[in-house]
Protein backbone atom coordinates (compact mmCIF):
# COMPACT_ATOMS: atom_id res chain seq x y z
CA UNK A 1 0.00 0.00 0.00
CA UNK A 2 2.82 2.50 0.99
CA UNK A 3 4.99 1.57 -2.15
CA UNK A 4 1.92 2.53 -4.63
CA UNK A 5 2.67 6.32 -5.07
CA UNK A 6 0.23 6.43 -7.40
CA UNK A 7 -2.28 6.78 -4.59
CA UNK A 8 -2.71 8.47 -1.15
CA UNK A 9 -5.58 7.08 0.43
CA UNK A 10 -5.90 7.02 4.66
CA UNK A 11 -4.50 3.57 5.77
CA UNK A 12 -6.67 1.65 8.22
CA UNK A 13 -4.93 -0.89 9.93
CA UNK A 14 -7.75 -2.97 11.87
CA UNK A 15 -7.61 -5.99 14.61
CA UNK A 16 -8.20 -7.19 18.04
CA UNK A 17 -5.93 -6.03 20.02
CA UNK A 18 -2.48 -8.01 20.89
CA UNK A 19 -2.95 -9.50 17.41
CA UNK A 20 0.43 -7.38 16.40
CA UNK A 21 -0.94 -4.32 14.32
CA UNK A 22 1.30 -2.13 15.68
CA UNK A 23 4.33 -4.40 15.50
CA UNK A 24 3.58 -5.14 11.86
CA UNK A 25 3.41 -1.02 11.18
CA UNK A 26 6.54 -0.13 12.86
CA UNK A 27 8.51 -3.05 11.26
CA UNK A 28 7.38 -1.45 7.75
CA UNK A 29 8.09 1.92 8.29
CA UNK A 30 11.56 0.95 9.88
CA UNK A 31 12.31 -0.77 6.36
CA UNK A 32 11.25 1.96 4.28
CA UNK A 33 13.58 5.35 3.72
CA UNK A 34 11.28 7.85 4.66
CA UNK A 35 11.20 9.42 7.83
CA UNK A 36 7.93 8.88 9.45
CA UNK A 37 6.22 10.07 13.15
CA UNK A 38 4.29 7.69 14.95
CA UNK A 39 2.25 8.82 18.12
CA UNK A 40 0.52 5.89 20.09
CA UNK A 41 -2.50 7.97 21.23
CA UNK A 42 -3.75 5.67 23.82
CA UNK A 43 -0.20 6.27 25.90
CA UNK A 44 0.65 9.97 24.93
CA UNK A 45 -2.59 11.33 26.66
CA UNK A 46 -1.28 14.43 26.40
CA UNK A 47 -1.07 14.27 22.10
CA UNK A 48 -4.12 12.90 21.99
CA UNK A 49 -5.92 15.64 23.92
CA UNK A 50 -3.90 18.61 21.47
CA UNK A 51 -5.52 16.71 18.61
CA UNK A 52 -9.33 17.12 20.19
CA UNK A 53 -8.78 20.58 20.73
CA UNK A 54 -7.47 21.32 17.28
CA UNK A 55 -10.10 23.59 15.92
CA UNK A 56 -9.97 22.19 11.86
CA UNK A 57 -7.21 20.62 9.73
CA UNK A 58 -5.17 23.53 9.66
CA UNK A 59 -4.59 23.79 12.76
CA UNK A 60 -3.64 20.39 13.06
CA UNK A 61 -0.89 20.34 10.48
CA UNK A 62 0.36 22.86 12.40
CA UNK A 63 0.23 20.76 15.31
CA UNK A 64 1.92 18.15 14.12
CA UNK A 65 4.60 20.45 12.51
CA UNK A 66 4.95 22.72 15.82
CA UNK A 67 5.32 19.79 18.16
CA UNK A 68 5.76 15.96 16.59
CA UNK A 69 8.24 17.31 14.05
CA UNK A 70 6.45 15.83 10.79
CA UNK A 71 8.26 16.98 7.87
CA UNK A 72 6.93 17.20 4.54
CA UNK A 73 7.02 13.84 2.45
CA UNK A 74 6.41 11.58 5.42
CA UNK A 75 4.22 9.14 7.10
CA UNK A 76 2.30 9.76 9.74
CA UNK A 77 1.10 6.59 12.11
CA UNK A 78 -1.58 7.41 14.57
CA UNK A 79 -1.96 4.00 16.72
CA UNK A 80 -4.93 3.59 18.73
CA UNK A 81 -6.78 6.31 16.34
CA UNK A 82 -9.75 5.82 18.23
CA UNK A 83 -8.78 7.33 21.27
CA UNK A 84 -9.28 10.90 19.28
CA UNK A 85 -12.37 10.88 17.15
CA UNK A 86 -11.96 13.92 15.57
CA UNK A 87 -9.55 12.59 13.37
CA UNK A 88 -12.38 11.00 11.18
CA UNK A 89 -13.81 14.44 10.33
CA UNK A 90 -9.60 14.66 9.05
CA UNK A 91 -9.76 11.64 6.71
CA UNK A 92 -11.26 13.56 3.60
CA UNK A 93 -8.05 16.41 4.28
CA UNK A 94 -5.61 13.78 4.78
CA UNK A 95 -6.06 12.38 1.28
CA UNK A 96 -6.60 15.44 -0.31
CA UNK A 97 -5.33 18.32 1.64
CA UNK A 98 -1.33 16.73 2.50
CA UNK A 99 -0.03 15.75 -0.54
CA UNK A 100 2.98 15.18 1.02
CA UNK A 101 2.18 13.02 4.03
CA UNK A 102 0.42 9.35 3.89
CA UNK A 103 -1.49 8.62 7.06
CA UNK A 104 -1.95 5.78 8.72
CA UNK A 105 -4.78 4.70 11.33
CA UNK A 106 -4.68 1.77 13.57
CA UNK A 107 -7.34 0.59 15.85
CA UNK A 108 -9.02 -2.23 17.24
CA UNK A 109 -12.26 -0.87 17.58
CA UNK A 110 -12.38 1.42 14.76
CA UNK A 111 -15.90 1.81 14.92
CA UNK A 112 -15.49 4.14 17.76
CA UNK A 113 -13.81 6.83 15.43
CA UNK A 114 -16.27 6.06 12.27
CA UNK A 115 -19.60 7.00 14.62
CA UNK A 116 -23.11 6.52 13.12
CA UNK A 117 -22.88 10.48 13.28
CA UNK A 118 -19.56 10.53 11.03
CA UNK A 119 -19.96 9.99 7.02
CA UNK A 120 -17.25 7.01 6.57
CA UNK A 121 -15.18 8.75 4.11
CA UNK A 122 -15.93 7.00 0.48
CA UNK A 123 -12.98 6.04 -1.63
CA UNK A 124 -10.58 7.97 0.72
CA UNK A 125 -9.52 4.94 2.56
CA UNK A 126 -7.74 1.45 2.59
CA UNK A 127 -8.09 -1.10 4.85
CA UNK A 128 -6.04 -3.98 6.15
CA UNK A 129 -7.62 -6.42 8.44
CA UNK A 130 -4.91 -7.92 10.41
CA UNK A 131 -5.18 -11.18 12.42
CA UNK A 132 -3.32 -13.51 15.05
CA UNK A 133 -0.51 -15.14 13.62
CA UNK A 134 -1.43 -17.81 10.73
CA UNK A 135 0.42 -21.01 10.17
CA UNK A 136 3.07 -19.83 8.69
CA UNK A 137 3.95 -17.03 11.09
CA UNK A 138 3.40 -19.53 13.84
CA UNK A 139 5.63 -22.20 12.11
CA UNK A 140 7.97 -19.16 11.61
CA UNK A 141 8.04 -18.05 15.58
CA UNK A 142 9.19 -21.31 16.54
CA UNK A 143 12.37 -21.57 14.15
CA UNK A 144 11.09 -24.02 11.03
CA UNK A 145 11.47 -20.83 8.52
CA UNK A 146 12.04 -24.16 5.96
CA UNK A 147 8.54 -25.56 7.13
CA UNK A 148 7.16 -21.65 7.05
CA UNK A 149 8.86 -21.46 2.97
CA UNK A 150 7.07 -24.57 1.75
CA UNK A 151 3.61 -24.08 3.09
CA UNK A 152 3.57 -21.03 1.70
CA UNK A 153 4.67 -21.97 -1.95
CA UNK A 154 1.57 -24.00 -2.77
CA UNK A 155 3.22 -27.34 -3.01
CA UNK A 156 1.56 -30.46 -4.69
CA UNK A 157 3.47 -33.06 -3.40
CA UNK A 158 4.52 -33.35 0.43
CA UNK A 159 6.63 -36.23 1.36
CA UNK A 160 4.70 -38.57 3.86
CA UNK A 161 7.88 -37.76 6.53
CA UNK A 162 7.16 -33.94 6.14
CA UNK A 163 3.20 -34.47 5.93
CA UNK A 164 3.19 -36.16 8.90
CA UNK A 165 5.42 -33.78 10.59
CA UNK A 166 2.92 -30.86 9.48
CA UNK A 167 0.34 -32.02 10.82
CA UNK A 168 1.75 -32.45 14.12
CA UNK A 169 2.77 -28.88 14.14
CA UNK A 170 -1.23 -27.45 12.96
CA UNK A 171 -1.93 -29.69 15.63
CA UNK A 172 -0.37 -27.33 18.14
CA UNK A 173 -1.63 -24.48 16.44
CA UNK A 174 -5.03 -25.47 16.67
CA UNK A 175 -4.51 -25.60 20.67
CA UNK A 176 -2.48 -22.70 20.94
CA UNK A 177 -4.08 -20.31 18.40
CA UNK A 178 -2.18 -17.85 17.29
CA UNK A 179 -1.78 -14.38 19.67
CA UNK A 180 2.19 -13.78 18.89
CA UNK A 181 2.79 -13.41 22.75
CA UNK A 182 1.48 -16.99 23.83
CA UNK A 183 3.19 -18.52 20.62
CA UNK A 184 6.43 -17.04 21.91
CA UNK A 185 5.33 -18.21 25.16
CA UNK A 186 5.47 -21.84 23.91
CA UNK A 187 8.27 -21.25 22.13
CA UNK A 188 10.23 -20.43 25.33
CA UNK A 189 8.69 -23.19 26.66
CA UNK A 190 6.07 -21.03 29.07
CA UNK A 191 2.52 -21.34 29.74
CA UNK A 192 0.78 -19.68 26.36
CA UNK A 193 -2.94 -20.73 28.50
CA UNK A 194 -1.55 -18.27 30.69
CA UNK A 195 -0.92 -15.30 28.64
CA UNK A 196 -4.06 -15.98 26.33
CA UNK A 197 -6.01 -15.75 29.89
CA UNK A 198 -4.31 -12.19 30.37
CA UNK A 199 -5.17 -11.05 26.95
CA UNK A 200 -8.68 -11.75 27.35
CA UNK A 201 -9.28 -10.45 30.72
CA UNK A 202 -7.50 -7.49 29.15
CA UNK A 203 -9.42 -7.10 26.77
CA UNK A 204 -12.84 -7.97 28.28
CA UNK A 205 -11.95 -4.84 30.40
CA UNK A 206 -11.33 -2.50 27.72
CA UNK A 207 -14.36 -3.88 25.99
CA UNK A 208 -16.55 -3.32 29.14
CA UNK A 209 -15.09 -0.04 29.70
CA UNK A 210 -15.69 1.36 26.43
CA UNK A 211 -18.72 -0.49 25.20
CA UNK A 212 -20.08 0.25 28.42
CA UNK A 213 -21.63 -3.69 29.31
CA UNK A 214 -21.26 -5.39 31.95
CA UNK A 215 -18.12 -7.43 31.71
CA UNK A 216 -19.69 -10.95 32.48
CA UNK A 217 -21.65 -9.95 29.10
CA UNK A 218 -18.17 -10.36 26.89
CA UNK A 219 -17.06 -13.80 28.68
CA UNK A 220 -20.82 -15.35 28.03
CA UNK A 221 -20.71 -14.08 24.36
CA UNK A 222 -17.11 -15.71 23.89
CA UNK A 223 -18.54 -18.99 25.25
CA UNK A 224 -21.86 -19.04 23.36
CA UNK A 225 -19.72 -18.51 19.92
CA UNK A 226 -17.10 -20.86 21.06
CA UNK A 227 -19.37 -23.59 22.34
CA UNK A 228 -21.40 -23.63 18.77
CA UNK A 229 -18.51 -22.52 16.60
CA UNK A 230 -18.66 -23.65 12.75
CA UNK A 231 -22.97 -24.43 13.61
CA UNK A 232 -26.18 -22.28 12.88
CA UNK A 233 -25.65 -19.42 15.37
CA UNK A 234 -28.43 -18.16 17.96
CA UNK A 235 -28.99 -15.27 20.19
CA UNK A 236 -30.05 -17.07 22.45
CA UNK A 237 -27.05 -19.79 22.89
CA UNK A 238 -26.35 -15.97 24.61
CA UNK A 239 -27.14 -15.86 28.05
CA UNK A 240 -29.08 -12.67 27.99
CA UNK A 241 -31.93 -10.73 26.27
CA UNK A 242 -32.33 -11.00 22.47
CA UNK A 243 -31.96 -7.53 22.69
CA UNK A 244 -28.31 -7.16 24.59
CA UNK A 245 -27.35 -10.42 22.61
CA UNK A 246 -27.50 -8.51 19.50
CA UNK A 247 -25.94 -5.17 20.74
CA UNK A 248 -22.79 -7.09 22.41
CA UNK A 249 -22.28 -8.93 19.23
CA UNK A 250 -22.44 -6.17 16.56
CA UNK A 251 -19.94 -4.61 18.98
CA UNK A 252 -18.13 -7.64 18.98
CA UNK A 253 -17.57 -7.96 15.29
CA UNK A 254 -17.17 -4.55 15.12
CA UNK A 255 -13.95 -4.97 17.37
CA UNK A 256 -12.44 -7.95 14.91
CA UNK A 257 -13.55 -10.35 17.97
CA UNK A 258 -16.09 -12.38 16.61
CA UNK A 259 -16.42 -13.19 12.54
CA UNK A 260 -19.88 -13.81 11.05
CA UNK A 261 -20.44 -16.01 8.26
CA UNK A 262 -23.72 -15.19 6.55
CA UNK A 263 -25.35 -18.56 4.22
CA UNK A 264 -26.29 -17.52 0.90
CA UNK A 265 -28.68 -19.60 -1.45
CA UNK A 266 -28.21 -18.88 -4.94
CA UNK A 267 -31.62 -17.31 -4.94
CA UNK A 268 -31.47 -14.29 -2.61
CA UNK A 269 -35.28 -14.17 -2.07
CA UNK A 270 -34.95 -17.53 0.03
CA UNK A 271 -31.65 -16.90 1.85
CA UNK A 272 -33.01 -16.91 5.48
CA UNK A 273 -30.68 -18.37 7.29
CA UNK A 274 -29.25 -18.19 10.64
CA UNK A 275 -25.72 -17.09 10.42
CA UNK A 276 -22.49 -19.14 11.59
CA UNK A 277 -19.80 -17.84 13.92
CA UNK A 278 -16.40 -17.88 15.02
CA UNK A 279 -13.82 -16.22 16.89
CA UNK A 280 -10.66 -14.05 15.68
CA UNK A 281 -8.17 -16.53 17.75
CA UNK A 282 -7.93 -20.44 17.63
CA UNK A 283 -6.33 -20.55 21.51
CA UNK A 284 -9.46 -18.73 22.66
CA UNK A 285 -12.16 -21.04 20.81
CA UNK A 286 -10.36 -23.61 23.12
CA UNK A 287 -9.91 -21.81 25.91
CA UNK A 288 -14.03 -20.87 26.16
CA UNK A 289 -15.42 -23.96 25.33
CA UNK A 290 -17.49 -25.21 28.04
CA UNK A 291 -15.05 -26.88 31.00
CA UNK A 292 -16.91 -29.99 30.37
CA UNK A 293 -15.27 -30.12 26.72
CA UNK A 294 -11.78 -31.13 27.10
CA UNK A 295 -9.20 -30.11 24.80
CA UNK A 296 -9.61 -31.66 21.11
CA UNK A 297 -6.56 -33.10 18.94
CA UNK A 298 -7.00 -33.49 15.30
CA UNK A 299 -4.64 -36.68 15.40
CA UNK A 300 -5.32 -37.95 19.00
CA UNK A 301 -9.90 -37.02 19.33
CA UNK A 302 -11.23 -39.92 18.10
CA UNK A 303 -14.90 -39.88 20.10
CA UNK A 304 -17.55 -39.03 17.66
CA UNK A 305 -18.96 -36.95 20.30
CA UNK A 306 -15.64 -34.56 20.08
CA UNK A 307 -14.96 -34.74 16.75
CA UNK A 308 -18.33 -32.09 16.20
CA UNK A 309 -16.53 -29.76 18.06
CA UNK A 310 -13.06 -30.53 16.42
CA UNK A 311 -14.70 -29.56 13.01
CA UNK A 312 -16.21 -26.56 14.52
CA UNK A 313 -12.37 -25.52 15.70
CA UNK A 314 -10.91 -26.96 12.15
CA UNK A 315 -13.35 -24.19 10.14
CA UNK A 316 -12.19 -21.48 12.44
CA UNK A 317 -9.25 -22.25 11.34
CA UNK A 318 -9.83 -22.25 7.42
CA UNK A 319 -12.05 -18.93 7.79
CA UNK A 320 -8.96 -17.06 9.48
CA UNK A 321 -6.55 -18.07 6.32
CA UNK A 322 -9.00 -16.73 3.74
CA UNK A 323 -9.34 -13.19 5.27
CA UNK A 324 -5.65 -12.49 6.27
CA UNK A 325 -4.39 -10.01 4.39
CA UNK A 326 -7.79 -8.70 3.30
CA UNK A 327 -9.40 -5.67 3.71
CA UNK A 328 -11.08 -5.96 7.60
CA UNK A 329 -14.43 -5.56 5.99
CA UNK A 330 -14.18 -8.32 3.67
CA UNK A 331 -16.68 -11.09 4.42
CA UNK A 332 -16.03 -14.47 3.01
CA UNK A 333 -19.30 -15.94 2.10
CA UNK A 334 -21.06 -19.50 2.95
CA UNK A 335 -23.76 -21.48 0.52
CA UNK A 336 -26.14 -23.54 1.49
CA UNK A 337 -28.80 -25.24 -1.32
CA UNK A 338 -32.00 -24.25 0.17
CA UNK A 339 -34.00 -24.01 3.25
CA UNK A 340 -35.37 -27.80 2.91
CA UNK A 341 -31.83 -28.86 2.27
CA UNK A 342 -29.17 -29.87 4.11
CA UNK A 343 -26.51 -29.99 1.66
CA UNK A 344 -23.84 -26.63 1.97
CA UNK A 345 -20.65 -25.69 1.65
CA UNK A 346 -18.65 -24.09 4.15
CA UNK A 347 -16.84 -21.40 2.12
CA UNK A 348 -16.89 -19.35 -0.83
CA UNK A 349 -13.61 -17.75 -1.85
CA UNK A 350 -14.75 -14.56 -4.16
CA UNK A 351 -12.04 -14.38 -6.38
CA UNK A 352 -13.20 -10.90 -8.40
CA UNK A 353 -9.18 -11.47 -11.01
CA UNK A 354 -9.99 -14.64 -12.29
CA UNK A 355 -14.05 -14.12 -12.28
CA UNK A 356 -14.69 -17.54 -10.05
CA UNK A 357 -16.09 -18.52 -6.77
CA UNK A 358 -14.40 -21.18 -5.07
CA UNK A 359 -16.33 -23.57 -2.84
CA UNK A 360 -14.24 -24.80 -0.06
CA UNK A 361 -15.59 -27.98 2.27
CA UNK A 362 -13.86 -28.56 5.29
CA UNK A 363 -13.43 -31.78 6.82
CA UNK A 364 -11.36 -32.50 10.05
CA UNK A 365 -10.47 -35.81 9.18
CA UNK A 366 -7.38 -38.03 8.37
CA UNK A 367 -8.36 -39.74 4.80
CA UNK A 368 -10.26 -38.61 1.70
CA UNK A 369 -14.10 -40.18 1.39
CA UNK A 370 -16.05 -40.04 -1.78
CA UNK A 371 -18.87 -38.48 0.30
CA UNK A 372 -16.82 -35.13 1.48
CA UNK A 373 -16.72 -33.69 -2.35
CA UNK A 374 -20.65 -34.78 -2.72
CA UNK A 375 -21.63 -30.84 -1.49
CA UNK A 376 -18.61 -28.76 -3.65
CA UNK A 377 -20.00 -30.92 -6.45
CA UNK A 378 -23.50 -30.09 -6.25
CA UNK A 379 -22.49 -26.59 -5.85
CA UNK A 380 -20.60 -26.88 -8.89
CA UNK A 381 -22.80 -28.13 -11.05
CA UNK A 382 -25.31 -25.73 -9.93
CA UNK A 383 -23.09 -23.06 -10.36
CA UNK A 384 -21.95 -24.26 -13.91
CA UNK A 385 -18.28 -23.79 -12.31
CA UNK A 386 -15.33 -26.31 -12.55
CA UNK A 387 -13.25 -25.62 -9.76
CA UNK A 388 -13.60 -26.82 -6.44
CA UNK A 389 -11.69 -27.63 -2.78
CA UNK A 390 -11.70 -29.78 0.27
CA UNK A 391 -9.82 -29.02 3.45
CA UNK A 392 -8.83 -32.25 5.52
CA UNK A 393 -5.43 -33.56 7.35
CA UNK A 394 -5.26 -36.28 4.58
CA UNK A 395 -2.11 -35.86 1.93
CA UNK A 396 -2.67 -33.80 -1.31
CA UNK A 397 -4.33 -34.88 -3.70
CA UNK A 398 -6.69 -34.49 -6.96
CA UNK A 399 -10.18 -36.11 -5.28
CA UNK A 400 -11.98 -36.05 -8.21
CA UNK A 401 -11.77 -35.09 -11.65
CA UNK A 402 -13.52 -35.44 -14.64
CA UNK A 403 -14.81 -33.38 -17.98
CA UNK A 404 -16.67 -30.87 -15.89
CA UNK A 405 -15.22 -31.29 -12.40
CA UNK A 406 -12.06 -30.87 -10.92
CA UNK A 407 -12.02 -30.46 -7.11
CA UNK A 408 -8.58 -31.12 -4.56
CA UNK A 409 -7.93 -32.21 -1.34
CA UNK A 410 -6.00 -29.39 0.60
CA UNK A 411 -4.29 -30.49 3.57
CA UNK A 412 -5.23 -27.82 6.43
CA UNK A 413 -1.62 -26.81 6.61
CA UNK A 414 -1.82 -25.49 2.76
CA UNK A 415 -5.32 -24.07 2.96
CA UNK A 416 -4.21 -20.22 2.15
CA UNK A 417 -6.09 -18.04 0.29
CA UNK A 418 -2.65 -17.15 -1.74
CA UNK A 419 -2.24 -20.90 -2.53
CA UNK A 420 -5.74 -22.06 -3.23
CA UNK A 421 -5.47 -19.45 -6.18
CA UNK A 422 -2.74 -20.93 -7.27
CA UNK A 423 -3.88 -24.64 -7.09
CA UNK A 424 -6.74 -22.95 -9.17
CA UNK A 425 -4.58 -21.57 -11.71
CA UNK A 426 -2.59 -24.76 -11.91
CA UNK A 427 -6.26 -27.24 -12.36
CA UNK A 428 -9.33 -25.40 -13.31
Amino acid sequence: MLANEKTHEVILVEGARQVGKSTMVSQVLAALKRPYVAIDLEKERKTARLIDKTEDFADFRVLMRDQCGLQDNSILFLDEAQECPILARYVKSFKEDWPGVRVILTGSSMNRLFEPSVRVPVGRTRSLGVFPFNFSEFLRCLGHAELADFVGAAPVRVQASRHDRLLQFYDRYLHTGGYPEAVKAMAAGEDAVAVIDEIMGTLQDDFARKEDYDPALFGETIRAVANHVGSPSKYTHVDATTYYAKKVIAAMKAWHIVLEVQPQALDPQHSDFLPKRYLHDLGVVNRSRAMAVPSVSLLRTLDSALRTPLGGLFENAVLLSLVEGESAKKQVGTWRKDAKSAVEVDFVLDAPSLEVKIPIECKAALTVKRRHVDSVVDYLNATGQRFGVIVTAAPFEVARQNDTHCVLNVPAYLATKANILQYYRAYA
